[in-house]
């Protein structure tokens, strides 16, 4: 994670030295909790209560730079379409109002430029002791084009069995069926059964638009964001004491 105003490193020795000690007392390391959020695949933003980026993930950094949905405008992220860029500040203003401790998360969706699934933002308070009255939302953004739904997704959203689920993971890697088959000793009369199972558990009738169902929809962002909000907000907590926020 890397401050915006401070990407060549921090300059406030004492900052460093405060957070060290906090480190010892949360029994972190600094090191291994800075480095976690940046070998996430999803994007991990914060952003102050006036609207203001303070700090991004390389992931984060890497979805910014394309333009091709979101992008940061005089500090603040926007998206391409104006409603979208409102609906952003909507957001991080009703996770960063005083008193709102119990705040939901937001989600929404950001369209891209090209034919790619868009965007799925989580918007959520970010609680930290900073000594001022400054408060903090959390954003992880989620590209579902990187992220195909799990075994587990495609149990839950779609009701497959287990050997179907893992049927259906296999399609999506680009396998057919006499791959699948091959490699897992399963008959293929057995998978050409799951597969019109699977057909008509989702809706649709041919294989081509079951692939297309399941990768576009977005599920595999569900458990991901998940993982991201269990771990982003002690460690971006100690990011922002880094960089003396």
């Amino acid at each position: 994670m890397r401050a915006i105003s401070q990407r060549r490193g921090f300059h406030s020795q004492q900052a460093v030295g405060r957070l060290v000690a906090e480190f010892h007392n949360r029994r972190w390391s600094p090191s291994a909790a800075l480095r976690a959020l940046d070998q996430l695949s999803a994007g991990v933003i914060i952003a102050d209560n006036h609207g203001r980026v303070v700090e991004m993930n390389r992931a984060a950094e890497s979805i910014v730079g394309l333009e091709d949905g979101l992008n940061i405008r005089k500090d603040r992220l926007g998206a391409g379409r104006a409603f979208e860029t409102d609906k952003i500040g909507k957001l991080i203003a009703g996770a960063t109002t005083h008193g709102e401790l119990g705040a939901a998360a937001g989600r929404m969706l950001v369209r891209r430029c090209n034919s790619l699934p868009p965007y799925v933002l989580t918007i959520v308070p970010l609680r930290t002791d900073t000594g001022d009255d400054r408060q903090f939302a959390l954003i992880v953004v989620v590209d579902p084009a990187r992220h195909s739904p799990s075994e587990k997704d495609l149990t839950e959203f779609f009701g497959l069995s287990p050997a179907e689920a893992r049927l259906a993971a296999s399609l999506l890697t680009g396998k057919t069926l006499s791959q699948i088959a091959a490699s897992t000793g399963v008959r293929i009369t057995t998978l050409r059964t799951q597969l019109g199972s699977i057909l008509r558990k989702s809706g649709v009738q041919r294989q081509s638009d079951l692939i297309r169902v399941l990768s576009s929809t977005g599920i595999g962002s569900v458990s991901l964001t998940a993982a991201c909000l269990d771990v982003a907000p002690e460690a971006l907590r100690i990011s922002l004491a880094l960089a003396g926020v």
